[in-house]
């Protein structure tokens, strides 16, 4: 079961980038894995001012930010370009979801769509 909220795009999104909260509620593209406010998924395209679906809980797609192998970490964070991809959790980032791999996908590559499990922000890997 997916729950997804609608929020008001502060700025241009791209389909399937990560975003995150501002202090007037919008969301924007996530600019790092360091972030906290990370609330979800755009489930299309935005521009600033437009209505945007985001998935803040649930199953997904995203965008690989670069090689991402789930049998050696399947925890994922935002990368730091702040693009709104993925990319494997590594120290002092907040994992924000999980590849749900498959038969047809076992790994990904850069600007690859791939499945996930969103979960928003936990506790900050060491």
């Amino acid at each position: 079961m997916n729950i997804i909220k609608t929020f008001i795009a502060n700025g241009t999104i791209t389909e399937y980038a990560l975003v995150s909260v501002d202090t007037a509620g919008k969301v924007g593209i996530t600019a790092a894995g360091t972030s906290v406010k990370v609330v979800g998924v755009a489930q299309r395209a935005a521009s600033a001012g437009d209505a945007v679906d985001v998935v803040i809980f649930g199953e997904t797609r995203v965008i690989a930010g670069g090689t991402i192998d789930p049998n050696t970490e399947p925890r994922l964070a935002a990368v730091a370009a702040g693009t709104g991809k993925v990319e494997a959790v590594t120290s002092g980032k907040y994992p924000v979801c999980r590849m749900i791999p498959n038969v047809n996908q076992e790994s990904a590559v850069a600007n690859d769509q791939i499945v996930v499990l969103f979960t928003g922000p936990s506790i900050i890997h060491a």
